[in-house]
């Protein structure tokens, strides 16, 4: 007897949380937390500009899982430094080292003694954005490799683009890159994600390629329309994104009248979580620096109980 191919399950297939309607001050609390699977390795993504560590401090329990990016505006000076500032502070911070920010092996050296001397034990691995790289590094993989033979050991994740990046190779390049670096990594990152079903279909393929590693979806915090459709054509999901805005698309319901919320694909994500053969794995939580939106909406789930075990 043939076997069939394994395709992902439905939405069907697993149980839903919806927000429930209270009346009062309360905030909206869903029927049912969210599994364990899927809240466990959350964190969320801040951008080190001036007062963003007292932002977090004040909206988000320590031991709380803080990405803190790579800006090209602010410099990697600034992503150590507010990392710095958050491991002192008792979060779990994880810097993003943009290969093509680094000029060589002495600064890449420099950064990696800043960050264990703060007690950074994570770090996420990305090319960066910059259209030509500032020394050695052209990509991540070169940095990975260069991280090898630093004598720092720190836990790596790296990033993973679903739909493409706007500076990528071919499909296929993609896909030999994408395996040449997981071999460095613990976790794969997702750039944004809007469309459960690319999402799934790429960590199908994903996993049919061999690579193991676990995959952490990246989503986009609740944040009004007009912001989450500039960053996200300026980062690079447009095909998934551009569902959104499309009249009778059947993704146009996950904009709500007060803007986005994350809920309706997480309800779609939850079945993969409970199926060990895709390999999921907590989620990234793009804030786009409005922590205490985020913050909000995560502790309705009773996720901030969950993510700082």
């Amino acid at each position: 007897m043939t076997s069939q191919p394994w395709r992902p399950p439905g939405p069907e297939a697993g149980a839903r949380w919806r927000a429930a309607d209270v009346s009062g001050d309360e905030p909206k609390r869903r029927a049912e937390p969210w599994p364990e699977a899927l809240v466990r390795g959350t964190r969320f993504e801040v951008i080190p500009v001036p007062g963003i560590v007292a932002e977090v401090a004040a909206h988000l329990p320590p031991g709380t899982r803080v990405s803190v990016t790579a800006s090209r505006k602010q410099g990697l000076d600034a992503t150590v430094a507010a990392a710095g500032a958050l491991s002192e502070r008792g979060f779990v911070a994880i810097p993003h080292l943009a290969a093509r920010q680094i000029v060589d092996e002495a600064e890449l050296q420099r950064i990696l003694d800043d960050l264990a001397s703060s007690g950074v034990q994570e770090l996420f691995v990305i090319a960066g954005d910059a259209p030509h790289p500032a020394g050695d590094f052209e990509g991540s993989l070169h940095l990975l490799e260069a991280m090898g033979t630093s004598g720092r050991s720190f836990e790596i994740g790296v990033g993973a683009y679903p739909e493409g990046h706007p500076f990528a190779p071919s499909e296929a390049e993609s896909m030999r890159l994408l395996q040449e670096k997981a071999r460095y990594a613990s976790v794969l990152v997702t750039q944004l994600c809007f469309d459960a079903g690319a999402l799934l279909d790429w960590v199908r393929l994903l996993r049919e390629h061999g690579v193991r590693t676990p995959v952490r979806p990246g989503i986009a915090g609740p944040t009004d329309a007009a912001r989450l459709l500039r960053i996200g054509a300026r980062v690079g999901v447009g095909p998934s994104l551009r569902l959104l805005t499309r009249q009778g698309s059947g993704i146009r319901h996950l904009l709500g009248p007060g803007g986005w919320s994350p809920d309706t694909l997480l309800e779609e994500l939850v079945p993969a979580f409970a199926d060990p053969r895709y390999g999921l794995e907590g989620l990234h939580v793009y804030t786009f620096n409005a922590v205490e939106a985020s913050a909000d909406w995560w502790r309705g789930g009773d996720g901030l109980e969950v993510v700082i075990r």
